[in-house]
């Protein structure tokens, strides 16, 4: 005959495994929403990141060659069409990500005040000012470029941070 204490200790053990299992998929599982959470906002902020460069990178190429044409072709004429090309091409940045993805507050502020140095570039490009107007370009064009790197690098900044 089976003595009871074997059958008792048999069956705690077997109570213990069925439990343990049931545990162990219960905080598997956790985990594994926690790093898919994780790894959507890691995404999401690496998506927010690239469109912010992409945007600053096409606009200064694109304020960069308007200035060298503009140069190079000093006639009303051509700034006209100069100036057409540029409202054209220009690259409008897309407010995409929420607080919840990322700290905006900093960065809203460095691009409005890049979207404030856009705008005087395009006053400049209507002035009428002559070797004035060159010179003032290339001095905005630098702030321009001044201020974008402090975003890519805020960005980037707040990218390894969390």
């Amino acid at each position: 005959m089976v003595d009871s204490s074997i059958l008792i200790t048999t069956l705690i053990g077997m109570l213990g495994v069925v439990i343990g299992a049931i545990i162990s998929n219960y905080f598997n599982q956790r985990i594994a929403r926690q790093a898919a959470r994780k790894e959507i906002m890691f995404r999401k902020r690496i998506e927010y990141f690239e469109k912010i460069v992409e945007c600053i990178e096409k606009n200064t190429k694109l304020y960069e060659s308007s200035i060298k044409e503009l140069a190079k072709t000093a006639g009303k004429s051509s700034t006209g069409r100069i100036l057409q090309r540029m409202k054209k091409e220009r690259k409008r940045f897309d407010i995409m990500t929420s607080p919840l993805y990322l700290d905006t507050r900093p960065i809203s502020k460095m691009i409005k005040h890049f979207v404030n140095i856009e705008k005087r570039i395009f006053l400049f490009f209507e002035a009428d000012a002559g070797e004035d107007k060159i010179k003032g370009l290339k001095e905005n064009y630098k702030q321009l470029r001044k201020i974008g790197d402090k975003i890519i690098f805020e960005l980037r900044t707040n990218l390894l941070k969390e």
